[in-house]
């Protein structure tokens, strides 16, 4: 049996290269609040730690914890996440 996890992580970090995309333009549209961001960081947060990249599912769960705490994550918080999905493009093993 091929060992397919190499191909899933490869996957999850051309999803990531499209989320630092999303994110950047909701920071430019000041949209830190919107539905879109909360889907997008609680899956990243989940789907980051199973792939091992721990890094990644910390800084996504700071901005989930935030929603899940009734607000929204801060600026600061959503450039850390990009910083850190930037990061693990350049540097992919986890």
């Amino acid at each position: 049996m091929t060992d397919i996890l190499p191909a899933l992580r490869a996957r999850f970090l051309e999803r990531c290269a499209g989320d630092v995309v999303r994110l950047e333009d909701l920071l430019a549209r000041d949209d830190l609040g919107a539905e879109a961001l909360s889907s997008l960081v609680h899956s990243l947060s989940g789907a980051a730690g199973t792939f091992g990249f721990p890094e990644i599912s910390l800084a996504a769960g700071a901005a989930d914890d935030a929603f899940a705490a009734g607000g929204t994550p801060s600026p600061d918080e959503i450039h850390h996440l990009i910083r850190t999905l930037e990061a693990a493009l350049v540097t992919p093993e986890g």
